[in-house]
């Protein structure tokens, strides 16, 4: 959780590229949507980057109205005492509770208030317009993707054609992260690789995959995350392709040789990291370790493209055709995905995206394999990796060759 107050001059530079991007677009406004925090695996970063609010406290629909020219206003359907918990991380001084869309959400009773109710999303906006001067202009919205359709009518109903939607110039903005947001980022890799080392240290044939589990959540709980889930699926030391991984809900014993695969997924004061890696219990295969030659090269290749300059893609292409070199191939082209405030964000290294890399990018690259023969899915390796002045740069620093558990 967020703890300090994010500086109003930390916000400042974000919301002035808003605002040129809006006058040059002939914009009135931008009206920049979240959904709650708690739906992790959806775009909930938006609000977070324009006002420092990205604890779980924000467990409702939240927005940020950003006005051609004045001041932003923080949207929150809500309860009282959140007040005091945006106060605490936000400069954002123009605070409003609002009506929310979704009957059923966490909010005040609007019902029992009557006319003391907040204003709905829509008439606060409006309000906002309307102070600022830019009543009948276009307001665009920021975070489309996420929101429910029963919001979006919401909004179409107050602004009919004056609400537009184009390019997510947020999304555009995030994906360059500041040296403070790295140095966030970079610590929440490194959080990942705590809970990689503990599954070295305790396991041993005999436990659970839940035991396990709990143990690596625990040991990165303490080091103050937001939030840390890890899985691990495991099976038989055999061969990949006879295998039948467990994975969910992880009840299984694990004995000695046997294949173990994990993966993290770790928030430290709202960023994301995301890593897989692969290894045994006790004993080394040499199985694996043949494999995993070929997935660590294969890995390798995208990463070197990972300049500033280079296309996206080219990630993605550059991973493709060294496995195939191999006789491996990539199940479904989904080769992994920005990362930051969201789990999933820009730049996408899929290969048929033409946008260019930039210095500050993130990017978590977990590519799917499909093995010869059997079409086995492998997923062995997930790399965090910055776009660096210098070119890649990794995040996590835990062994990406097979680790030996209880060796």
């Amino acid at each position: 959780m967020i703890s300090e107050l994010v500086e109003i001059s930390t916000l400042q530079p974000r919301l002035q590229k808003i605002q040129h991007w809006l006058e040059s677009n002939k914009i009135g406004a931008l009206f920049v949507y979240s959904p709650p925090v708690e739906h992790k695996w959806g775009q909930t970063g938006h609000v977070s980057y324009l006002t420092g609010w990205a604890n779980h406290d924000r467990l409702c629909d939240s927005a940020v109205v950003v006005p051609m020219n004045g001041d932003p206003v923080l949207l929150f359907s809500g309860l009282p005492y959140m007040f005091e918990q945006i106060n605490q991380v936000s400069p954002i001084r123009d605070v409003r509770m609002t009506t929310p869309v979704d009957p059923n959400a966490v909010s005040v009773d609007t019902k029992t208030l009557g006319s003391l109710a907040p204003l709905s999303f829509a008439k606060e906006t409006a309000s906002i317009m309307k102070e600022n001067k830019i009543s009948g202009e276009n307001i665009s919205i920021s975070g489309i993707d996420n929101m429910p359709i029963r919001f979006y009518e919401h909004l179409l109903e107050m602004f009919g054609k004056n609400l537009i939607i184009s390019n997510d110039i947020v999304s555009e903005i995030r994906s360059v992260k500041t040296p403070e947001e790295i140095e966030l980022i970079k610590h929440a890799a490194h959080l990942g690789d705590i809970g990689f080392q503990k599954l070295v240290e305790i396991a041993k044939p005999g436990m659970s995959g839940i035991e396990i589990v709990a143990e690596m959540e625990h040991a990165v709980r303490k080091e103050g995350t937001d939030h840390a889930k890890y899985w691990i699926a495991s099976g038989p030391g055999t061969t990949w392709e006879e295998v039948s991984l467990d994975i969910r809900p992880h009840l299984r014993i694990l004995q000695q040789g046997d294949f173990i695969n994990t993966c993290s997924y770790i928030v430290y004061k709202g960023y994301w990291s995301h890593g897989h890696r692969v290894g045994t219990m006790g004993i080394p295969s040499k199985y694996l370790e043949n494999h995993m030659k070929i997935a660590i090269e294969s890995q390798n290749a995208g990463i070197e493209m990972m300049h500033a300059g280079n296309r996206s893609g080219d990630i993605g292409k550059a991973v493709r055709q060294n496995c195939e070199s191999a006789g491996w191939s990539l199940l479904g082209g989904r080769v992994g995905h920005g990362i930051g405030l969201d789990y999933s964000e820009r730049p996408s290294p899929a290969e048929s995206n033409d946008a260019t890399l930039e210095t500050g990018n993130t990017v978590v690259l977990h590519s799917a394999f499909s093995l010869p023969k059997s079409g086995k899915m492998f997923i062995p390796l997930g790399d965090h990796i910055l776009v660096g002045e210098n070119g890649p740069e990794f995040l996590m620093d835990f062994q990406r060759n097979p680790f030996i558990a209880n060796a």
